[in-house]
């Protein structure tokens, strides 16, 4: 009866050394991964401000402006041809 008890709890103490092992891989695994998500969420982060920044530039009024002339050969209308319309 006691080398029954002793086998039982051998064997308790074996799965249950098992199963911190597994969660100790496991926490690890999963530290890993949230180290490289934290990294690629960075990576996006600057990304998101080089691109914000991008888009400023090419919204300036003097941008359009030199757009407009050069690309599409708009031109400024003259004072006599703007005609103002109120309601």
């Amino acid at each position: 009866m006691k080398n029954v008890f002793l086998i039982l709890l051998g064997t308790a103490v074996f799965f249950s050394a098992i199963k911190v092992v597994i969660a100790r891989h496991d926490t690890r695994r999963l530290f890993v991964e949230i180290q490289k998500l934290e990294k690629d969420r960075d990576n996006l982060n600057e990304e998101w401000g080089r691109l914000q920044l991008e888009q400023s530039t090419w919204a300036t009024d003097a941008r359009i402006e030199s757009v407009s002339k050069t690309e599409l050969h708009m031109i400024e209308p003259k004072t006599r041809s703007v005609m103002l319309i109120l309601k």
